[in-house]
């Protein structure tokens, strides 16, 4: 059984759910997992409210199955679950929807004031939730059971060796992990100044570099790099698949891997910084990747999400985001690093174009381009239709 694109996703689903032919179906999200991929879709019959569900074809095992299953548990072809019931994520239903973290953090002494609410979520990999409490706010981490006990390992490390850290409030070994609020405002929030903020980055990295983590970073660049070869080359864009294809190749002529002797976040971009009112990194966040690995990793991932960003910010406020990312650029981007950075912003191309905004995969492919050459400046494109479809595939993925 071969399930290679969104559009043969999409038919599974439908048959599976047994849809009317006019039924809306909209891609949300799609990323590499296991031998296949999880993709999301929002459905939505008629008269109804719109539904997520998830099509896995990784044909991983997992402890329980939780929706509908082709194949058997020990030899799984595709699974099609709803949200929030991941098989991956146990504990994520049970903690958005009943009692469980309230209960959790009722025995740390936390009296929850509402609800819990899902701020941000990774099919099979991970859920944050935000709950007002007595004290302030919470942040309930929803994993892997498996990911537990190292992710709360790599957490007392790093607070010890003095990297800035939210405090960790305590955790269950079915996939929960309670945060207080990370200290100081997130940068996305902060008028920070570019130079001043690399600044604060390079610190930090030199910081966390001398923490001695003895496993490895979850990254996985290298699988995605071949997993966006093979979707572009089954796209109905074969102009594009040509330009992907060319600029793939000039991304292994530069690629490099390193003996994993330093830690890496494995995830850094500015979004993972909290600042204090000086412009220090005052918090860090998600180190769920953290361990060691190759530095040039999280140069890249954080000129690949500054470029996005400044893309994504409006025309009449964008000239700091350009210049950071190009700043971030002109500081680490070896031929190295702007392979691997180009690697991630090809899986925004391949999101545009799966929810069929091919202006906006267009537009952001010449962005990834222009990364990967450092003779050309990396600067806002077009106006217009494009960047819009390109902010509502960001927005979503």
């Amino acid at each position: 059984m071969t399930l290679s694109t969104a559009a043969s996703e999409e038919e599974l689903l439908r048959d599976a759910l047994e849809l009317a032919a006019d039924t809306p179906v909209a891609l949300l999200s799609r990323e590499p997992f296991g031998a296949g991929s999880i993709a999301g879709f929002e459905v939505t019959p008629a008269d109804s409210e719109p539904m997520t569900y998830f099509v896995d074809t990784s044909r991983r095992v997992v402890a329980q199955e939780t929706g509908m299953l082709l194949g058997s548990p020990t030899s799984p072809d595709c699974r099609i679950w709803v949200h929030p019931a991941d098989p991956y994520l146990p504990a994520l239903a049970p903690a958005a929807f009943s009692q469980a973290a309230e209960t959790l953090l009722a025995r740390l002494g936390i009296v929850a004031t509402a609800s819990p609410r899902i701020v941000g979520y990774r099919a099979g990999r991970r859920a944050v939730l935000r709950v007002e409490a007595r004290g302030g706010a919470r942040w309930i981490k929803v994993v892997p059971p498996r990911r537990v006990d190292r992710i709360v390992r790599t957490h007392r490390r790093l607070a010890d060796a003095g990297i800035p850290m939210a405090d960790l409030e305590g955790w269950s070994p079915e996939g929960l992990i309670v945060l207080d609020q990370a200290r100081g405002t997130g940068a996305p929030d902060v008028a920070w100044r570019p130079a001043a903020l690399l600044d604060a980055v390079d610190q930090l990295r030199a910081a966390l570099a001398a923490v001695p983590l003895d496993h490895a970073a979850r990254v996985g660049l290298a699988e995605r790099r071949d997993w966006y070869a093979t979707r572009f080359r089954e796209g109905a864009d074969s102009a594009r698949a040509t330009r992907v294809e060319n600029l793939l190749d000039s991304v292994a002529r530069s690629w490099r891997e390193v003996d994993p002797g330093v830690t890496v976040h494995g995830d850094l971009h500015f979004g993972q910084l909290f600042l204090d009112d000086e412009g220090a990194i005052s918090g860090l966040i998600d180190v769920d990747t953290a361990g060691r690995g190759n530095p040039d990793d999280d140069a890249a991932a954080f000129i690949a999400h500054a470029v996005a960003s400044a893309y994504l910010t409006p025309e009449d406020r964008d000239e700091r985001a350009w210049e950071l990312a190009r700043g971030a650029l002109t500081r680490w981007g070896s031929d190295p690093v702007r392979a691997r950075a180009a690697t991630l912003l090809l899986g925004q191309v391949l999101g545009a174009q799966e929810r069929g905004r091919d202006d906006a995969a267009g537009h952001l492919l010449v962005l990834t381009e222009a990364v990967l050459d450092p003779g050309r400046e990396v600067r806002r494109a077009q106006t217009g239709d494009g960047k819009r479809g390109l902010m509502n595939a960001l927005e979503s993925a």
